[in-house]
């Protein structure tokens, strides 16, 4: 079993230099994505430092990075007035509703923070090297398990916020509370699913998969493990399912550990106790959203790569 360490001088050279064509492109688009409101100013020194080490591990993660964001920016602003006028973030002065936010620091790395931990074994596991491998379970165990780590927590964040964001306004009915599909609740409540919002965040887990494989196929040379390497096209579906599964783990914590209530007066959903004219609808006020969004792409994350691996040696 090859640990993937060691590599020659002539790899870490052409690695080395796709590390800088990678820097460039990261700090492109996440000025881009500044300059049209999605990012804080630290929100984007913040996700280039973690793009930094996440793609220097493996170039193939940029692919996967630019993916998740684009798309994440892109759902966020899809039809975001109509978000506003359905939730309130809410709490005891109850007076306006959700502004626009561009995402900060704290939101981040909340994000990335797991795929960044995974990055770093990564790093380590390949002597710092910049190696591109393929998911190989068999060559290049630890390699695989910290890319596969990585892949699927992304995949998790990914599929939650295109459930999240796309789910609130394209579900022409009320959502159903998890922990109770009989129940509906109003647009916006932590928890609510749909089945819009579901076929979201499969797909955005099937981003996160096609991105890897796309970037694989770019800057990994397959030549040399033609004779012996494992299937790489299962990583898309994998991904989609675990997007799907992520975005469940992510509602679940909602429902029972976020506070959710409905503003009678202004009909929208809050997500903060407080107010005279605010409903509890579900969920005890212990997590905030950046939280839930953590725990859950690290339990994701985990499942992931206890389940991968057995998934790979007896069905691909």
């Amino acid at each position: 079993m090859k640990s993937g360490k060691a590599p020659g001088n002539d790899e870490i050279s052409a690695d080395l230099l796709k590390m800088e064509i990678n820097d460039v492109v990261n700090l492109n688009q996440l000025l881009e994505e500044y300059r049209r409101g999605s990012f804080t100013l630290d929100g984007v020194v913040t996700g280039f430092l973690l793009c930094l080490i996440i793609t220097y591990s493996n170039i193939s993660f940029m692919f996967v990075m630019l993916a998740f964001t684009l798309s994440g920016s892109y759902a966020t602003k899809y039809k975001s007035d109509i978000k506003r006028l359905k939730i309130s973030e809410g709490g005891k002065d109850q007076t306006t509703k959700t502004k626009k936010v561009a995402r900060n620091y704290i939101q981040v790395l909340c994000n990335g923070s797991i795929a960044f931990l995974y990055s770093l074994f990564y790093c380590y596991e390949t002597n710092l090297s910049g190696k591109t491998l393929p998911i190989d379970f068999h060559n290049y165990y630890w390699p695989s398990i910290y890319s596969i780590g990585l892949l699927f927590s992304i995949a998790c964040c990914c599929g939650d916020t295109l459930a999240s964001e796309l789910g609130t306004v394209l579900c022409r009915t009320n959502p159903r509370l998890i922990t109770n599909l009989f129940r509906r609740v109003p647009a916006g409540t932590n928890g609510g699913i749909s089945l819009e919002g579901t076929l979201a965040s499969i797909f955005g887990g099937f981003i996160v998969g096609l991105s890897f494989y796309l970037g694989n196929l770019v800057f990994c040379d397959m030549r040399q493990y033609a004779d012996h390497i494992e299937p790489q096209w299962p990583i898309i579906p994998l991904c989609a399912v675990f997007g799907l599964l992520g975005s469940m783990i992510d509602s679940l914590l909602g429902a029972t550990l976020q506070y959710s209530g409905y503003d009678n007066e202004r009909k929208c959903s809050v997500l903060r106790p407080g107010g005279a004219n605010v409903q509890k609808i579900s969920g005890r006020n212990i997590l905030s959203n950046n939280q839930v969004n953590i725990i859950a792409s690290f339990l994701t994350s985990i499942v992931a790569v206890f389940t991968v691996p057995l998934l790979y040696k007896h069905f691909f």
